[in-house]
């Protein structure tokens, strides 16, 4: 009766579970044991019968007896969780070498082939051999609590004289380690996925299969390859670094968290807003290897791509300056402080100190002397070059208090003059740069009289009595307007921004930061394609775009309403938030504090220790693929149990070759990503529009 008992309870036992199969997984004795490692005895003969233990493996270590596990003390009822890191003398080891050698040096000249089994030894002595150490990292522990299977960080107690056994782990025992998530963590993540608008806890997305090497050839060829899962939660509001060299398959691990993300929203009818900054295009633009296609060919439908030169398929990326006029001057200035531009001046220092931004309107003087400033601006445009938009007209400044004051200047000139005053406010831009070309020269002569008089210079005087009706600023604009200055010497004026016409649009009719927040409000995928156009629009622009995403989402939520959910994807992310970036530019600044504004920001570099520390600190994701330099390696081995995968991270190649450390998960898992293929992912989507129907029609 005891028997069957034991064996009801070794059956449903999630500890015995972890052992897998355990008449066959068995590989070794722990000898020795510490807090934070282990030494496993083990020996050729059963490292051969799980078909080996590869470098950075799992294993797990039990004191019980799996076939009486209902008999086991309690303080043995758990599962050590260990890594495999090296190999390690034993005490032994110097009589064993010396036997190797000596029987090497016996060998005739017909045993230099390799020979039975036991290679020309006598099995008592093969027996001895073979046996050897392995030093071996704790990950954790396995236990059961309430009924739930549990894994802590660490070990409870070790005993000097150990009777754990060490297992490795396969097929659905591997599974259950890799794919393991906390009861408190699953009951967050649904918290989290509620907040986000998901009706439940969106299934676990399919990220790759275990992988431990880079030679694959026994532990993944005659094995059940065994499936890595990632919570979609985890990405949500969180940061997300994915760090590799060129060609080890970042891009395409991005390509599978966007497709994830997107399909786990389409589940749930909710909206996730992604925008993906393309440095290289390869997001935006099919290529080989997405077998063909790109995501927007994946999601047609909810894919926008933006680019900043025209192009069939893309929407404009960029300004239209005479539509968004303080956007156009925002930019030029940008432009114009990174550039080595040859044109100086005062006027040209005060123009680029200047502003557009719309005052109120109830502040009528301030909004009025904007009108004048905005208008003359658009003709400083036109003058550059710049293409206006089709049936364009600029709002002049025709009040009678002025036209009176232009008039009586006119009628007393000797001979009067004519002043030709717009038949109406809105005027082409040529007539309009000539009117306002005359009241600066009016304006000037005016000044001139006075000052011949020994009188305040005010020239046209405003609608408050005793103030010039061209301020400082308008002054500076109308001099750039003319390339002259207000001593009438000429200088470069409007030439100083010639060189910036490819960064606007006359096509566009809307801002196209308010029209990117839109698409992204409807839960779209929006692609910048970075790749083609002028290359300082990279920082410009993507500054802009990023800056007006962060402070809406963070106007939201201070106004104590949940903020739409957003992902963020940045490429070549080093030159963005580097080391020496300050936390309060908007590149870091989003990347530390978006996540409480529900900003996911995903960050891709060849250079970790480039990226500033504070934010590396922060990070809850890790992707990391191929690295070739020591110091990179160097800066990753401080996190987390990045410090194990130092030297295959370095040797190891292979496209894809990646090792994860999600939020969910408390240990770092080697993993094979999976290709991006599209041909899955759309017969999924179809899955998925299907049951919707299915479920909208019953």
């Amino acid at each position: 009766m005891k028997d069957i008992y034991n064996q009801i309870v070794t059956a449903g036992s999630e500890l015995v579970k972890l052992l897998g199969d355990f008449n066959k997984s068995f590989v070794g004795y722990v000898y020795s044991m510490r807090y934070d490692e282990v030494f496993v005895l083990t020996n050729d003969d059963w490292k051969h019968a799980v078909n080996g233990l590869p470098h950075n493996s799992f294993l797990v270590a039990a004191g019980f007896n799996p076939y009486k596990m209902a008999d086991a003390d309690v303080i043995d009822q758990e599962v050590v969780l260990l890594r495999i890191l090296e190999p390690v003398s034993l005490p032994q080891d110097s009589d064993f070498v010396r036997t190797r050698i000596e029987h090497h040096q016996r060998r005739t000249s017909s045993e230099k082939l390799p020979g039975d089994v036991n290679d020309g030894m006598d099995p008592m002595t093969v027996s001895e051999l073979q046996a050897g150490g392995l030093r071996c990292s704790i990950l954790g522990t396995f236990y059961v609590e309430d009924g739930q299977l549990r894994l802590g960080s660490d070990i409870e107690n070790f005993m000097t004289l150990s009777r754990l056994r060490a297992y490795k782990p396969t097929g659905e025992a591997l599974a259950m380690i890799v794919n393991h998530v906390n009861p408190e963590v699953r009951k967050s993540a649904a918290e989290d996925a509620q907040k986000a608008g998901f009706k439940s806890v969106p299934s676990p997305i399919k990220i790759g299969t275990v992988r431990f090497t880079s030679t694959a050839r026994m532990h993944r060829a005659k094995e059940k390859l065994v499936d890595v899962m990632i919570q979609p939660t985890d990405f949500l509001a969180r940061r997300t670094a994915m760090f590799g060299m060129t060609r080890t398959g970042k891009s395409n691990t991005v390509k599978t968290t966007v497709s994830a993300v997107a399909l786990a929203a389409l589940k749930d009818g909710i909206k996730v807003g992604q925008l993906i900054f393309d440095i290289n295009g390869e997001y935006a633009n099919a290529n080989h290897q997405d077998d063909g296609s790109s995501i927007a060919d994946v999601f047609p439908t909810s894919t926008v791509r933006y680019r900043a030169i025209e192009t069939h398929g893309f929407e404009d990326l960029r300004t239209n300056f005479y539509q968004e006029s303080d956007q156009a001057l925002n930019l030029i200035q940008s432009l114009f402080k990174n550039d080595k531009s040859p044109f100086s001046g005062q006027d040209l220092d005060a123009f680029m100190s200047s502003t557009l931004e719309e005052p109120n309107i109830s502040a009528r003087s301030e909004h009025t002397r904007w009108e004048r400033h905005k208008a003359v601006f658009q003709c400083i445009l036109h003058r550059a070059g710049y293409p206006a938009p089709a049936g364009f007209q600029v709002r002049v400044p025709v009040a009678a208090a002025l036209t009176r004051q232009l008039n009586a200047w006119a009628n007393a000139q000797t001979p009067p003059v004519t002043v030709r005053v717009p038949a109406s406010e809105y005027v082409a831009l040529d007539e309009a740069s000539a009117w306002f070309e005359q009241l600066r020269q009016i304006n000037l002569a005016i000044k001139q009289a006075q000052a011949q008089q020994q009188q305040p210079t005010i020239g046209l005087v405003s609608s408050t009595p005793g103030n010039s009706w061209v301020d400082p600023t308008l002054e500076a604009f109308l001099n750039i307007l003319a390339r002259e200055n207000s001593r009438r010497q000429s200088f470069g004026g409007w030439r100083a921004i010639q060189k910036y016409t490819p960064y606007h649009s006359p096509r566009r009719s809307a801002d196209v930061t308010d029209e990117i927040l839109g698409h992204l409000d409807a839960g779209k995928i929006v692609i910048l394609d970075l790749s083609a156009g002028p290359v300082e629009i990279r920082k410009v622009l993507s500054k802009r775009i990023a800056s007006r995403i962060f402070d809406r989402q963070t106007t939201i939520m201070n106004e104590g309403k949940m903020p739409q959910n957003m992902v963020i994807y940045v490429e070549e992310a080093h030159n963005l938030i580097g080391k020496n970036a300050e936390l309060t530019d908007t590149w870091p600044r989003l990347a530390k504090e978006g996540a409480k504004a529900r900003i996911a920001f995903v960050y891709a570099t060849q250079e970790p220790s480039s990226v500033h520390p504070n934010i590396l600190a922060n990070t809850e994701n890790w992707f990391v693929t191929h690295l070739n330099n020591d110091d990179e390696l160097k800066t990753l081995g401080k996190f987390y149990d990045f410090s194990h995968f130092v030297k295959s991270l370095k040797a190891a190649q292979d496209v894809g070759f990646a090792r994860i450390k999600t939020l969910s998960s408390p240990f770092v898992i080697p993993t094979q990503i999976n290709r991006f293929t599209p041909s899955e992912i759309k017969a999924e989507i179809e899955r998925i529009t299907k049951a919707q129907q299915t479920f909208s029609l019953h």
